[in-house]
């Protein structure tokens, strides 16, 4: 088991800040839950593959399967992190039913304009008594990020654009959705919240100059700096609340069970 530090530190050397205080929270989700990534695994929405590999490692997950127009999986293929990359039109998932043991997904289902349908599709793939594990963003997320303390509404709708959202639910509207697909489930968990989505918001900001590195040279970070790194790795740890209240997170971690 690798603790939070790992996580957060490896984030740190090669991706923005803000990305450290979300991925890191998923990490040891997803890693708690490692024993049910078993049999022929799916990866739901892979993109560049960097948390998967993280997580997971290098070939243990069949197929990474992401949107046709996704340039990001080039960085996957070249980094061979799946068996396979399979990219469709985002309806009908290229597969036959009942051919996955395991399906993970890491912030994707809030993106896809057609939930349902989306749901339906992963239910059809996964194997009966197979695992779907997922984190999803949820109707907290809005109301705690630091803009929207200042701006309000108009930065609520800017950023709700700006980052592609069309599914931002309660605890309780997600666990419906998933009941409507047929899931079982087994466990809900809370992460990222109030204050370190507070700071996360924040520092998409500060993390500027990433964004400048990454345009220009194809690298999120050029220098990474071992004694800054531990620094900001403390104040992760210290802005990340455990609470357990999965009503009031602005993430959801799910087990959901064919």
């Amino acid at each position: 088991m690798k603790s939070i530090n790992y996580y957060i530190k490896k984030y740190l050397e090669n991706r923005p800040m803000f990305m450290a205080i979300i991925r890191g929270q998923e990490a040891m989700l997803f890693q708690k839950y490692n024993k049910l990534v078993k049999g022929k695994v799916l990866d739901f929405g892979c993109g560049e593959g960097f948390f998967a590999e993280l997580v997971f490692g290098k070939k243990r997950i069949n197929v990474g399967l992401d949107l046709f127009n996704n340039k990001r999986v080039e960085e996957a293929k070249k980094d061979n992190i799946y068996k396979k990359i399979s990219l469709y039109d985002g309806n009908t998932i290229p597969y036959p039913d009942n051919n996955f043991n395991t399906v993970i997904s890491n912030c994707v289902l809030e993106h896809i304009p057609n939930i349902d349908q989306a749901l339906k599709e992963i239910f059809r793939v996964l194997k009966p008594g197979g695992f779907f594990l997922t984190s999803v963003m949820t109707d907290q997320w809005e109301n705690n990020l630091f803009g929207s303390k200042i701006f309000g509404k108009k930065y609520i709708n800017y950023m709700r654009k700006t980052q592609v959202h069309f599914n931002l639910f309660s605890n309780k509207k997600w666990q419906t959705y998933f009941k409507k697909a047929r899931f079982k489930i087994q466990s809900t968990g809370g992460y990222l919240y109030k204050k370190s989505a507070f700071y996360l918001d924040i520092f998409h900001y500060l993390s500027i100059d990433s964004l400048i590195s990454y345009k220009l040279f194809n690298k999120w970070v050029l220098f990474s700096i071992p004694l800054l790194n531990k620094i900001k790795t403390q104040f992760i740890k210290k802005i990340i609340i455990d609470e357990d209240n999965p009503d009031k997170a602005s993430g959801l971690f799910f087990v959901l069970k064919k």
